[in-house]
């Protein structure tokens, strides 16, 4: 189902309230391949961990990084469990060499020198 296949008016008031309320019920439903494994380093882990958690404590100079991330794992479920109309641009291990790329986050707050 599509936005536009919603029965939900877009003149309603709650038409937003409604869409986003739908789109929660939809993605938190099982889906096919939601256990399978991902191919996942503990490198990898570890370094996505650590840029999650720079940007969460107001590291803003790894946002740039945390997109690479999420880039990375979205390269990495669909090599994982192919999805016939998904496709990447470039593989998980192009993905991964970017993410890398960024220096390690050095542990608390924000810091005066930029990356």
């Amino acid at each position: 189902m599509t936005q536009s296949d919603l029965p939900i008016d877009p003149a309603d008031p709650e038409y937003e309230l409604k869409v986003a309320e739908w789109f929660q019920e939809t993605v938190s439903q099982p889906q096919a391949g939601d256990d399978a494994p991902v191919q996942l380093t503990r490198r990898q882990a570890q370094k996505i961990s650590a840029i999650m958690g720079a940007v969460c404590r107001g590291q803003d100079a790894y946002l740039d990084a945390l997109r690479a991330a999420s880039w990375f794992l979205d390269c990495a479920q669909l090599e994982a469990d192919p999805h016939p109309h998904a496709r990447t641009s470039i593989t998980a291990a192009e993905a991964w060499a970017r993410v890398d790329a960024y220096p390690w986050p050095r542990p608390g707050g924000p810091r005066t020198q930029p990356l």
